[in-house]
């Protein structure tokens, strides 16, 4: 929460790329086998934590904790259904916060409901295709597109 009620006062473009290059940060050394988390309550508080803040503050930080479940070592289905869940929490917090703080205006829930639906249909897409792939492949998958987010996060701001 105190990630979103900061989110109007700070610099979002610079907060995005820090954001952006932590997260290359650690694609690169986790791709090198240079860090290694071992899955503890821990890693779970500290990365849920930040991943929060910075959701409040760039509006989302869902590449950072699909990091911090990565380095979890999950198979597949257990990566995605966590994320979720962690996602569900995050951003009811959220919309307490924001629909608090900032008029939202009479086409925010129509086209959030819109978005809503999309994303239902695109995470049963997503359910089928994690299903078919091998384990190291799937990890792959998420380093790749975690390294292609984080790029455009430096970039665009």
């Amino acid at each position: 929460m105190l990630g979103a009620l900061s989110f109007a006062s700070l610099p979002t473009a610079l907060v995005a790329r820090i954001v952006g290059v932590a997260i290359l940060l650690f694609v690169i050394l986790k791709a090198t086998g240079m860090i290694a988390f071992k899955p503890s309550r821990r890693v779970l508080v500290i990365g849920g934590g930040v991943t929060g803040l910075l959701s409040g503050l760039v509006g989302s930080a869902g590449p950072l904790g699909a990091a911090v479940f990565l380095s979890l070592g999950l198979p597949p289905l257990a990566y995605v259904a966590s994320d979720a869940v962690a996602s569900i929490v995050m951003h009811s917090a959220k919309t307490i916060v924001y629909g608090a703080t900032i008029d939202l205006g009479p086409t925010f829930w129509p086209l959030a409901i819109a978005m809503g639906l999309a994303m239902i249909v695109g995470t049963w897409a997503g359910c089928l295709l994690i299903k078919r792939l091998p384990v190291e492949r799937f990890r792959q998958l998420v380093m790749v597109l975690l390294a292609l987010i984080a790029t455009e996060m430096i970039v665009m701001g």
